[in-house]
């Protein structure tokens, strides 16, 4: 599978007259003269090469550890410069905060075996997690726009974790064959003009409007295409398994297993290709019966009279897959190369209804679980919290009226003891100290503003923190990757978080317009913090607050207080693909994106 998939697409990204065994072991040497801390472009590019080196011979475990050491090199050695700084800065005297050990950021992409191997780091995962890498091919035409084409293969990595768990394996999936539409292209020329597009001056409401309906159309089509055409039937591997297995699930399974039993082929199949036909029988609902054919027959390629059977068995058992799309799942990890981080993933049909979080690479996910290893249960750091554990910066710049009216009337009213500024700050507190308070101080940080408040608040500083809180970064771009010039990967405000040891960051990756995010940050934050409000938030009128009115949308002295409240959703992934649904525009909905650990609340009065 994974050979013909280099012979067809990725062949020619490599020297003539070389094999693929020889490239590896020439590109190994490289490495080795490179030192400590090598060119961070070239580094990873090697190890990208390597990593589709051997897949060309079948040598999937090579393959797999040096496509993850490929990601996030720039960040990494971030990392550890800032480690390194705040050591030297704690030798001389001054009181320092330690972000993230670089120590845990260690792999040895040699190691198969042992207590520093993939295969054990993965072990110690929390088993709630369902993690998948998705890496861009080596691609020296990237370079040379007017010779490469945005449209790539991928590799998706599927990295099972828990002690239980069966080994990793990688998947090469070809470029889509539409060979009339780039969708990375389109999405990247949209993005680009989203800003000067929301920015322009309109003649009338209705031309703006059909401005907005034209981008939403245009991302939808985009979104369709990457998960259609581009992943394709392999879509699947990004859909978490089921938290705890249901009867149906149990059963389709049990139907799969017993086929395979018949043939008595149990003993002949590799936990791979059982963990995949599985897959494809429990994921079924989301697939038409060609791809389910299609997927089953390239999974057994040797086993025709078992593929038919099998083919047939999920087939007419359709209506009981189909009720699985539903199913609690676990909490689905993405680890995105950094060059397709502009890629709306958890717009998907597949992942807008389930948890999903992003981080730029293995090791940092690693890190992120060890520096926080202690408050993680069952999957998610347990933060303990009150009516008071959280901090709100709102309108700094003092250039949002509308929205800080809409968000002063809903924090009154779901959380009035919090900490929230607005605007005007009192005089002998400066906001960059505000900032610092909310990160260092408080169990959750809100910004609503412009951007992600490193006007505010540097970067570098937040570098220097060890910060406590969950950052809610409510604002236009507020965790986009951001080109720093060059062949450099793209680099954003969420790596410093991340380095400052923040558990998470949610925010968006493009321009989004206020109303449409206020809405749905009011809806996310009273759908997962609880307040003392007697009457939940959902009930009130979204239409009137959003023109800075507070009414409810019905006669609630009708109503019992009972039919008033509202449960609460704990879990903050769960919560925000729950509000989502509440965004008006489609191009909201797909900016919004978590990174870093899956956070539970304990509600604690």
């Amino acid at each position: 599978m994974c050979s013909k998939n280099f012979d067809e697409y990725e062949k020619k990204y490599f020297p003539k007259n070389e094999t693929p065994d020889h490239l590896c072991k020439e590109m190994k040497k490289f490495i080795a003269k490179a030192g400590v801390h090598p060119s961070v472009v070239e580094y990873g590019a090697f190890n990208k090469m390597i990593g589709f080196s051997a897949i060309a011979v079948d040598d999937e475990k090579t393959a797999i550890n040096h496509l993850i050491e490929s990601h996030a090199v720039l960040h990494r050695q971030q990392v550890s410069l800032r480690y390194k700084k705040t050591e030297i800065r704690g030798n001389c005297g001054y009181n320092q905060k330690f972000g993230v050990n670089p120590s845990h950021l260690e792999f040895n992409v040699d190691c198969h075996e042992g207590p520093d191997s993939l295969k054990d780091k993965l072990a110690e995962l929390p088993k709630e997690w369902y993690m998948v890498q998705l890496t861009q091919p080596y691609n020296p035409g990237k370079w040379q726009p007017e010779n490469s084409n945005s449209i790539h293969p991928l590799h998706l990595t599927v990295l099972p974790t828990g002690p239980e768990a069966i080994a990793p394996f990688t998947i090469t999936i070809p470029a889509s064959d539409n060979s009339m539409y780039d969708l990375c292209q389109d999405i990247k020329d949209l993005l680009g003009t989203n800003k000067s597009s929301l920015q322009a001056q309109y003649g009338n409401h209705a031309m703006y409007w059909k401005m907005r309906q034209h981008q939403n159309n245009r991302m939808k089509n985009a979104v369709k295409e990457m998960e259609y055409k581009w992943l394709r039937e392999w879509r699947i591997l990004l859909v978490a398994d089921p938290l705890e297995p249901s009867d149906a699930t149990r059963e389709i399974i049990a139907v799969v297993d017993k086929l395979v039993t018949d043939n008595r082929l149990m003993s002949v199949l590799s936990p791979k290709t059982m963990w995949l036909l599985r897959k494809v029988a429990t994921s079924a609902g989301f697939l038409n019966k060609v791809e389910i054919a299609t997927l089953v027959t390239v999974i057994l390629s040797g086993h025709k009279k078992l593929a038919k059977n099998i083919i047939l068995s999920i087939i007419s058992k359709f209506s009981l897959v189909c009720q699985l799309q539903q199913e609690k799942r676990k909490t689905t990890v993405l680890i995105v190369d950094e060059e397709i981080d502009y890629l709306p993933l958890e717009a998907m049909e597949i992942l807008q209804y389930h948890p999903a979080t992003r981080f730029p690479s293995f090791h940092v996910v690693y890190a992120m679980f060890k520096e926080h290893e202690d408050s993680i249960i069952d999957g998610c750091k347990t933060v303990k919290i009150n009516d008071s554990s959280g901090m709100g910066i709102v309108n700094p710049g003092d250039n949002l009226p509308k929205m800080e009216k809409r968000l002063r009337i809903f924090m009154d009213y779901w959380l009035p003891n919090w900490r929230t500024i607005y605007n005007i700050l009192p005089e002998e507190d400066g906001l960059a100290n505000a900032f610092v308070d909310a990160l260092v101080n408080h169990e959750v940080m809100m910004y609503n503003g412009h951007g992600s408040g490193i006007h505010y608040l540097p970067g570098e500083r937040i570098e220097k923190l060890r910060v406590k809180a969950a950052v809610l970064l409510f604002g236009c771009s507020s965790v986009k990757l951001q080109p720093i010039g060059g062949r450099f990967p793209p680099y954003g405000v969420s790596n410093q978080y991340l380095i400052a040891c923040s558990p998470c960051t949610l925010g968006m990756n493009w321009e989004v317009t206020d109303l449409d995010t206020d809405r749905m940050t009011s809806f996310f934050v009273s759908t997962w913090i609880p307040s003392k409000a007697e009457i939940h938030w959902k009930f009130v009128d979204f239409d009137k607050w959003g023109n800075g009115k507070f009414e409810y949308r019905f006669n609630i002295e009708k109503y019992q207080k009972e039919q008033l409240k509202d449960t609460f959703e704990p879990e903050m992934l769960r919560a925000v693909s729950i509000s989502k649904k509440v965004c008006l525009q489609f191009m909201t909905k797909a900016a919004v994106v978590v990174r870093g650990l899956p956070i539970k609340i304990e509600w604690n009065e």
